[in-house]
């Protein structure tokens, strides 16, 4: 039998399958047995593809795929709601998005404005400033915002925001308070950010064995790890496996 015929019957199969499953008016069955290659077409353009769109899994599709083709369209929707009506939560959501785009300089003048009223101490707009600030090369000005947001909320716990900390003593060299809190970061960060930051900052130091051991225990975890934990750090993780490529394997392990 020809590979065109048995791929037409593969296709009418299937078709027949989603009709039953789907709860479809049955004169879909008869079209497509009485069209094989129409038949099949006209059910998946007319039934099976606006299903799919409007599932979660297709409306997810065509959000990432939108996103490529026009990645700052929620940026101008973004900037259009500020204008309606500047809030905080408009600026918020801006901001953040700005930060998301890698545009920190103009996030932090959002956070700031946000910063106002009874909002002035918000552990939240604080906490998403320093952020900015750091992204932005400003690590000084992050501890800033850290150390406020500690004054006037002190019941207020964040694992992000410590990450923040030591990434910002880190970068103005502060490199034994920077350990600190990154071992102190291990003992209860969910994610694999902190140990990567640590470890860069052992490699910084010449302690690449240290450091090595460290992405190794981020890889390890990783394999074990569900999906959804791969998915959602994929960008740390790749940065992981990236650098401990780069250390290449400990010289009692090279042959």
């Amino acid at each position: 039998m020809p590979l065109l015929a048995l791929l037409l019957i593969a296709c009418q199969v299937f078709c027949g399958l989603h009709v039953v499953r789907s709860g479809q008016e049955r004169y879909w069955i008869y079209l497509i047995i009485a069209l094989p290659g129409l038949g099949c077409l006209i059910y998946a353009l007319g039934i099976m593809l606006p299903d799919l769109l409007r599932s979660r899994r297709g409306r997810r599709a065509v959000n990432q795929l939108q996103d490529r083709l026009d990645p700052e369209r929620h940026l101008r929707a973004l900037r259009n709601d500020l204008e309606i009506s500047d809030t905080r939560e408009t600026r918020m959501r801006l901001a953040d998005e700005l930060l998301r785009l890698g545009q920190a300089a103009e996030a932090v003048e959002h956070y700031r404005a946000a910063l106002r009223g009874i909002h002035a101490q918000a552990p939240d707009i604080l906490l998403g400033l320093a952020r900015a600030q750091l992204a932005n090369g400003e690590p000084g000005a992050c501890r800033l915002s850290l150390e406020q947001l500690r004054e006037h909320n002190p019941q207020f716990r964040s694992a992000d925001g410590h990450l923040l900390y030591a990434q910002a003593l880190a970068q103005q060299g502060e490199a034994l308070k920077a350990e600190e809190e990154y071992r102190a970061l291990l003992g209860y960060f969910a994610g694999p950010e902190a140990p990567l930051h640590y470890a860069l900052l052992l490699k910084q130091q010449g302690r690449s064995r240290e450091a090595r051991e460290l992405l190794e225990q981020i890889e390890r975890h990783a394999r074990r790890a569900p999906r959804h934990y791969r998915n959602l750090h994929q960008a740390c993780l790749a940065q992981a496996r990236s650098e401990l490529q780069a250390l290449g394997r400990p010289l009692d392990q090279q042959a």
